[in-house]
């Protein structure tokens, strides 16, 4: 099988697993009182995928899930939410791992806050005005928590991965 055919099936792979993990939030209620808000377990797979296969490819698992989940389970607005959040979180996850000094955890705490912030983004554009700012602390304080867990997460399945040297194919 050749390298592309592997790369594909990964990204294929990952991409389904993504969507079962926001499908599965979306079933389960969330943590705290306000409408959307969840773990996050999806991000686990796009920030292993940066790290495992490269930022490209954890890129387009993450715009293939945005578009694939919003076309199956979502709407317009969750389509326009969702990629706010993915893109803002995204780039700036990338610019921590690009800068070296991170870890798995601490960029994904900078994930999970800069996914709020371009969800409460997209939301303040969406009603028109500022008014949501007043609850970036509180989805700051949540995405930190979020990020964390899911960045320990990601690091145990990491170093997993790498001692077993999996995707040494690739």
């Amino acid at each position: 099988m050749s390298t592309k055919i592997q790369k594909i099936s990964v990204i294929g792979g990952l991409t389904a697993l993504a969507m079962i993990f926001s499908y599965v939030e979306f079933l389960v209620p969330s943590l705290i009182p306000v409408p959307g808000a969840k773990i996050g377990f999806s991000n686990i797979v796009i920030l292993l995928a940066m790290f495992a296969i490269g930022c490209g490819e954890a890129f387009i698992i993450g715009i293939l899930k945005v578009f694939l989940t919003a076309l199956l389970f979502g709407n317009l607005l969750s389509f326009f939410m969702s990629l706010s959040g993915f893109l803002l979180s995204f780039f700036f996850m990338l610019y921590l791992k690009k800068w070296g000094k991170n870890s798995i955890p601490g960029i994904s705490l900078g994930g999970g806050v800069f996914h709020n912030f371009g969800q409460l983004l997209a939301a303040s554009v969406y009603i028109g005005n500022l008014s949501l700012a007043k609850w970036s602390f509180i989805f700051s304080i949540y995405g930190i928590i979020t990020g964390l867990i899911t960045g320990f997460i990601c690091k145990m399945i990491y170093e997993r991965i790498k001692k077993y040297d999996w995707l040494s194919s690739r």
